[in-house]
């Protein structure tokens, strides 16, 4: 094939793009180019005089097809003329690419047959204008030519993510699309690799590479020439293995080695990958692509959508009215956004048409729009048969779809229908209804969600003698798969489930089958659900977005009530305005709730799609937040990250100052404002059981810093614990504080972690700690830009004060002197203080001189921390002194990242044989080796040892040394070892968690 190529190969196109001197090199050169290549000479003479027709009839007459070629392309650099070899090489490559006729043949097919349309090619390439337009820069740019790019294209499910990709391989199998830029396009089903154990990249490619095609080694030679699209990872039923790249492609590797290491860019990272990712994909794996490029599929505008049903119903005054009926109905104007949705719509009202009926639309949900689709479709294609032979014909089809999703089966052979129950004549039937799509041997459903709707359908259809085939699997298994981490197609049928059982959809499609429909769904998904919320491991992994939408597609408000009482707790993170408005109707029947953790954002202000105006989405707002008044015990409200405007926020605060709610604990971290303020304050005084607050992350001026202490020195106010962390609490704002701690004497913890407090700050809150009638009793000081300077006043508040039990001077400039003057005061019998957290405050062996005296002098000091300083061995011996001594009343010790080693262990081990106090040792992130770890342990297995919690990383250590751990704490039943055992307490003491 390649000799036959190149002899009908324009030798003498080429000759004649060189200029005349160009020309006449060109012949010098040549004969010293045959002798190189050691090739029989041509004659001088006759070169000599030769013209470029000449001598292409030379070359093609004594040097025969690609051997002349070689010949022409090495010259062609030779003088100067790397253009005419880039555009030969680029040329030769692309006429010996059988891979790209078969991928043309391939795609020219799949998409006649097995895209979803109904339109005219001409309207689907306007429809993507847009983003063909931004794909084509991406890949195109100069800069990207030699660069590996990643582009993730965007969309929700349905949005016609996968026939853009298809669309795009076509037009490059076709020559119109990256013809300068890629050589080999590869498309990969993701989905299909649900199969697959193990494979490699070269056995991946080779199921669609023709036995013409040049060996695949030399393809991946190029890898800049080469792009990977990717689709399907929603239904991708593992998880990617992004941990342990591999970078040979000739390898087998476990599939989830081998797509995330192409994910990662370890493997052919030249390569370049467009990647299909919907919102469970984009959560998956966003963080693990390499400055990727994203284009959102857009959908269809208003009036893309009105030429849509133009295009599709042909006759214009029909189409016309369609539109109109559709344009008026909210719910499917934001359905037929996206291809799927309008292709469906169409084919429900073409069908009314061709009936002769009146055109009718009664769609309140997804679920719905497919079943109108289904029974339009239905209604006309099974009027022939009786009603018996249409419901056994159906539920075939069903048995068909069901066993697919559950074998992650999407492509069907002859076997396989014969197997439900589908003869040759039914297929062919189904066919011609257009549900199915037959392609050669292929047998597809119009669209994967089409699929999991019939799968749905099927629990309907069977009998209470039903025999299903044993991959099929329960109710409970669907409804399971649906609210938990499962494959998109998985959650997709169990929403149709949800929908199919609601009342009005089980009546209204109980007239197309002549057989009961089973009314039992909805009890089945209650009980299953019921069960579920009763594990606590399963609670954990309740994926609330997805049961919303399950509740939203039934939307009969008695079962949504049930279905929401069993789930005290709700975590759910809200980024479209779809789910706003389902969370919205879920909430609003909703009387049960203890706790919500809601993220929200591109709801308030901005609405990226323009479906609702200002006063709907303000509506919606307040049927959401009326689940704070209408639950009898709602205590937890943690709004992390949310955007508000101004509405918005005067809705929610009023929400929580209604009687009625019982508001305990207000999260609200990472705010980007608190509305007009006046309100948020209200919720402070007006809301008595309000006990915790928390702004961490939320900027506050002097001015609200100020509001909020006039409300905390309000009689009304019952806050005990505030959290104002990383506020931007200035040493002016400190002022404010500390006027507000002697007047509040409920306030019991007061959080100024990561704040500019610095030395003036905290010397006002010193001043207020020193009046009697301050009653705090925690104060957290962490990243506060503190000195050892500030311990002077640190240490006379200490003394006056007799309420504070917790204090965290956490990573401030202290150093050794600041730390001896807290110490010498805390000597002192009067001073109560019962924890010191001094982590990162650059201290060294000499503090532990004053430490080991305050040990062994204050008998109230209960906990000291001193992770992450240079405490070294020569510290901890001095500690171990005051630790054995009988006065010490120590019961916590943190002592990790210290810079310690094996050298201090004995002296360790020690304390652990003869103190009496200490109960918690924390000593991880220490080099303390295997020898130092063998002294512990033998300390730690004498019976006079009261130690209950070592912090220690057993993995840290050798096989050797994970065996010895392990065994003392079976030997010590009472010892737990554990791996940062305080750092949870620390962070919620912080106001980082709850």
């Amino acid at each position: 094939m390649a000799e036959s190529f190149f002899a009908d190969f324009g030798l003498l196109w080429y000759l004649k793009e060189l200029r005349k001197e160009e020309f006449w090199k060109f012949k010098e050169l040549l004969k010293q180019e045959l002798l190189k290549l050691k090739l029989s000479p041509i004659p001088c003479p006759e070169l000599k005089k030769a013209s470029k027709e000449d001598v292409a009839a030379l070359l093609d007459k004594h040097y025969p097809g690609k051997q002349a070629w070689e010949v022409m392309l090495n010259l062609f650099l030779q003088v100067n003329r790397g253009d005419l070899w880039t555009k030969a090489q680029d040329e030769i490559r692309n006429k010996l690419n059988p891979y790209k006729s078969h991928m043309k043949e391939k795609f020219r097919r799949v998409w006649e047959k097995e895209t979803c349309l109904g339109v005219p090619d001409e309207f689907y390439r306007g429809s993507i204008k847009t983003e063909y337009e931004q794909l084509s820069r991406a890949y195109g740019a100069h800069w990207a030519e030699e660069t590996s790019v990643t582009v993730v294209l965007h969309g929700l499910g349905g949005a016609g993510k996968t026939t853009f990709l298809r669309k795009l391989m076509l037009e490059w199998a076709e020559g119109n699309l990256w013809k300068e830029r890629f050589t080999f396009v590869f498309f990969l089903n993701i989905y299909e690799m649900n199969s697959i154990t193990e494979t490699s990249l070269v056995q991946l490619i080779s199921r669609d590479w023709p036995e013409c095609s040049e060996p695949i080694e030399e393809v991946f030679s190029q890898p800049q020439r080469i792009l990977f699209m990717m689709d399907g990872f929603e239904e991708l039923k593992f998880y990617l293995d992004l941990n342990n790249p591999c970078s040979d492609w000739r390898q087998r590797q476990p599939t989830p080695v081998l797509l995330g290491s192409l994910l990662r860019r370890k493997m052919l990272p030249e390569s370049s990958l467009l990647l299909a990712l919907g919102m469970v994909g984009m959560k998956k794996y966003f963080y693990s692509l390499q400055y990727p490029q994203y284009i959102n599929i857009q959908g269809f505008s208003a009036h893309t959508r009105k030429l849509y049903f133009s295009h599709f119903l042909g006759e214009k005054h029909q189409a016309a009215r369609a539109f109109s009926l559709m344009k008026d109905h909210t719910k499917l104007f934001l359905l037929c956004q996206y291809p799927l949705g309008c292709w469906l719509l169409c084919s429900c009202l073409k069908w009314q048409l061709e009936r002769g009926e009146d055109l009718s639309i009664d769609i309140h949900s997804s679920t719905s729009l497919y079943a109108s689709y289904a029974t339009s479709v239905l209604k006309s294609g099974l009027k022939n048969f009786t009603p018996r032979q249409s419901t056994a014909k159906i539920k075939a089809l069903c048995a068909l779809a069901a066993e697919g999703i559950w074998t992650d089966s999407f492509v069907f052979q002859l076997s396989d229908l014969q197997r439900n129950g589908i003869s040759e004549t039914d297929a062919s039937m189904w066919v011609g209804m257009q549900l199915l799509r037959r392609n050669e041997d292929r047998v597809t459903f119009p669209h994967i969600c089409v699929q999991g709707f019939f799968a749905a359908l099927w629990y309907l259809l069977r009998g209470p003698q039903s025999q299903p085939d044993p991959t099929i699997r329960s109710v409970a298994r669907v409804v399971e798969a649906t609210v938990t981490l499962a494959p998109s197609y998985l959650m997709q049928t169990g929403m149709f489930l949800f929908g199919l059982s609601a009342e009005r959809m089980t009546s209204t499609l109980q007239t197309v089958f002549d057989v009961p429909l089973s009314r039992e769904i909805q009890p089945e998904i209650i009980e299953c659900l019921r069960s579920f919320s009763q594990c606590v491991d399963s609670q954990a992994l309740v994926r609330f977005r997805e049961l919303f939408n399950s509740l939203f597609e039934n939307r009969e408000e008695e079962f949504t009530t049930q279905v929401m009482s069993f789930f005290p707790k709700v975590d759910i993170y809200i980024n479209h305005t779809d789910d706003f408005v389902v969370s919205a109707f879920c909430f609003k029947h909703t009387h049960n709730l203890k706790e919500l953790h809601l993220t929200l954002e591109h709801v308030f202000p901005d609405d990226r799609e323009h479906t609702l105006n200002t006063s709907q989405k303000l509506g919606y707002w307040k049927d959401f937040c009326s689940v704070f008044s209408t639950s009898k015990d709602f205590q937890v409200l943690n709004l992390d990250s949310c955007v508000f405007d101004d509405a918005s926020h005067t809705i929610l605060w009023k929400s929580l100052t209604q009687s009625t709610c019982k508001l305990r604990k207000l999260m609200y971290s990472y705010a980007f404002g608190l509305g007009n303020g006046v309100d948020f304050f209200r919720v402070i005084l007006y809301n008595a059981h309000l006990t915790y607050m928390n702004l961490h992350g939320t900027n506050l001026s002097h001015e609200q810093v100020k509001k909020l202490c006039e409300m905390l020195k309000h009689p009304f106010c019952n806050i005990e614990q505030l959290m104002l962390g990383k506020c931007d609490i200035t040493q002016e704002s400190c002022v404010e504080i500390a006027s507000a701690l002697p007047c509040n004497r409920k306030l019991k913890l007061l959080s100024l972690v990561e704040n500019p407090v610095m030395h003036e700050g905290a010397l006002e809150l010193c001043k207020a700690l020193k009046q009697p009638a301050c009653t705090l009793e925690k104060l957290l000081l962490k990243f506060c830009c503190l000195t050892s300077a500030t311990c002077n006043y640190i240490s006379e508040a200490l003394y006056h004060n007799k309420f504070l039990s917790i204090l965290d001077l956490g990573s401030n400039t202290l150093k050794d002197e600041g730390v001896a003057y807290i110490c010498n005061i805390l000597r002192y019998p009067s001073c109560i203080l019962q924890e010191l957290w001094l982590t990162s405050c650059y201290l060294t062996p000499v503090c532990c001189k004053d430490l080991s005296a305050l040990i062994v002098s204050n008998t109230k000091l209960r906990t000291l921390k001193l992770k992450n300083n240079k405490i070294e061995d020569a510290g901890v011996k001095e500690l171990c002194v005051a630790l054995k001594h009988p006065n010490c009343k120590l019961e916590t010790l943190g002592l990790d990242m210290c810079e310690l080693t094996m050298a201090c262990c004995e002296d360790l081990a020690s304390v652990l044989t003869f103190g009496r106090s200490l109960k918690s040792l924390n000593l991880d992130c220490n080099n303390l080796g295997h020898d130092g770890v063998v002294m512990l342990c033998k300390a730690l297995s004498h019976p006079d040892c009261v130690l209950e919690l070592l912090g220690l990383d057993k993995y840290a250590f050798e096989e050797e040394t994970q065996v010895l751990l392990k065994a003392v704490e079976e030997k010590n039943p009472q010892l737990r070892i554990l791996h940062y055992p305080w750092e949870a307490e620390e962070d919620r003491m912080r106001g980082f968690l709850l």
